[in-house]
């Protein structure tokens, strides 16, 4: 096509000056062309550096420590279902406190020790449990947990000295059960609490709220 005063016909606006590029698309609006703004390109490095420290900062985040907490609670179970069967085992045969109190007077020593044993174990794998949920539910776990830890406690060292029998059997267990289970409380809260730094539950430091 012939040239004409506003120079060679490229597709553009009529009326634009020769020697002037085509707009843009994104130039092609009502305003004026001169108010047109590019955007600003960010630098390939720049991309590959933020990308590279939203990668390490999601590989630095790390779950509970469910694996040192069964480890412990599951050597806190057969750990404390040993001592017990030789705590009534050695009371009955040594002093004749017939403990547990709940296990009666004309029970034998052997299965006495063994059902205690096993209430033991029973008790430390439902606490292990009770940590694993609070760990995923919690915002404090191991403060929570110390809480719920010390009222059961609690209750499992009065209630032998409400049941019926010999008094220094009921006294007996109840001791048993008051060393037992706050050995259990802080044994699971110290493996979890010292098995990394929690951002989001720092229970024994001070000024935190």
């Amino acid at each position: 096509m012939p040239d004409s005063s506003f120079g060679r016909y490229s597709g553009g606006l009529p009326g634009r000056p020769a020697g002037r590029p085509a707009p843009r698309p994104w130039e092609r609006s009502f305003r004026c062309p001169s108010t047109a703004r590019r955007r600003p390109v960010e630098a390939p490095a720049r991309r590959y550096e933020d990308f590279v420290a939203l990668h390490e900062e999601i590989s630095g985040r790390s779950g509970p420590p469910l694996r040192p907490l069964w480890w412990t609670g599951g050597a806190a179970a057969f750990a404390g279902a040993v001592l017990s069967f030789a705590a009534v085992i050695g009371l009955r045969a040594m002093f004749g406190v017939q403990v547990p109190v709940f296990a009666g007077e004309h029970t034998a020593a052997e299965p006495a020790a063994t059902s205690y044993a096993l209430c033991a174990m029973a008790a430390t794998i439902q606490a292990t449990a009770l940590m694993h949920l609070l760990l995923a539910t919690a915002a404090r776990p191991v403060r929570a947990f110390a809480w719920i830890g010390g009222i059961a406690v609690a209750l499992l060292t009065i209630l032998p000295l409400t049941l019926k029998g010999p008094f220094d059997a009921a006294l007996a267990t109840s001791g048993i059960n008051l060393i037992g289970g706050t050995s259990v409380v802080v044994v699971l809260s110290a493996a979890v609490a010292g098995s990394r730094p929690f951002g989001w539950d720092a229970p024994f430091r001070r000024g935190r709220r």
